[in-house]
């Protein structure tokens, strides 16, 4: 699945390189407990959920350790949850594809008992609601689950960057959805959000999908077409230049917020996927030179596809 590796945060870069490399899970939890930003916290799991991966086993001893820490609860679902993902997003026959279904409900089914026992250690925490609403949306216990986690995690903490963006997904057409749910989800959640909100991406990343969409049906030249006629409408282009503009003209308020190099990502994904050059600078300017995992990887590896994107916009050092 990757990392999402858009942050400046030293203490969560030496967590991620403990846990994921040399297998010590210390840094990482006392990071998790010890982050009070809500906004943080929810970057922080995710980023280090993704790095546990390898060292799965590990976080399950340790979460049936000391089963009265949240935050070993809550490492350990997001653990499992990128590992539930990481199966989906691999490749084989059709009989690998059977299995690996059968492998990512039974980890999905995990994660929903890690996240929950972290939200029961601590009620106010709205970090496990927000992984929770990610991952059964591959497997849900029933049809509201995943609705029903992401509005807890909104009672809790509203304006949660990762929780939107993945309910947002759970809206599209391969979750049962359609183009015009996710647009409507998006343009709702965006509406009065002030100028330089990280969440006013939920736009770039509902055309995004929009896009994907169209990849997704009929032959080579047909998915091919869809999406350069998708990217080219000029309905699409004011709307999401309109929500760039939003992003763009926060006056410095959001600089530090911990989802807003990933917030124009999204934007500098879609410019680039569209050929503008022009319009992706400012935003990968401000995006950083590490790339998110989601949308990048719709659309080939991140990390080249970044560097290419900084490297047509005329920006060095990538």
């Amino acid at each position: 699945m990757g990392i999402d590796l858009a942050f400046c945060d030293e203490d969560l870069a030496k967590a991620l390189t403990a846990l994921a490399d040399d297998g010590d899970a210390t840094a990482a939890l006392d990071l998790i407990a010890g982050t009070p930003d809500v906004h943080r916290r929810e970057q922080v799991v995710s980023v280090l959920g993704a790095g546990g991966v390898p060292r799965l086993e590990l976080l399950r001893e340790l979460a049936q350790t000391q089963a009265y820490r949240g935050e070993r609860w809550l490492l350990l679902g997001a653990t499992l949850s990128a590992a539930a993902w990481g199966v989906r997003d691999a490749a084989g026959s059709n009989k690998r594809i059977d299995r690996r279904i059968i492998a990512q409900q039974a980890l999905v089914a995990e994660a929903r008992s890690a996240l929950r026992q972290a939200a029961l250690v601590d009620q106010d925490d709205a970090v496990p609601w927000s992984e929770l609403a990610g991952v059964v949306i591959g497997a849900p216990l029933h049809v509201t689950e995943p609705a029903d986690a992401f509005k807890r995690a909104c009672v809790l903490a509203p304006g949660l960057y990762l929780a939107h963006a993945r309910h947002l997904v759970g809206h599209t057409r391969r979750w049962y959805g359609s183009p015009y749910r996710v647009l409507a989800f998006a343009r709702a959640r965006v509406a009065g959000r002030p100028d330089g909100h990280p969440l006013h991406a939920l736009v770039a990343l509902a055309h995004i999908e929009g896009c994907v969409d169209g990849l997704l049906r009929g032959n080579v030249l047909g998915r091919a077409w869809r999406a350069y006629r998708y990217l080219g409408d000029p309905d699409v282009l004011r709307e999401t230049d309109a929500a760039a503009r939003r992003l763009l003209a926060g006056g410095g308020r959001y600089d530090a917020h911990p989802w807003t190099m990933a917030a124009h990502q999204a934007f500098a994904a879609l410019y680039h996927q569209a050929g503008d050059d022009g319009r992706a600078r400012p935003h990968l300017l401000r995006g950083g030179d590490r790339p998110t995992v989601w949308p990048w990887r719709y659309f080939g590896d991140p990390e080249r596809l970044l560097s290419a994107a900084r490297r047509r916009a005329g920006l060095t050092g990538c």
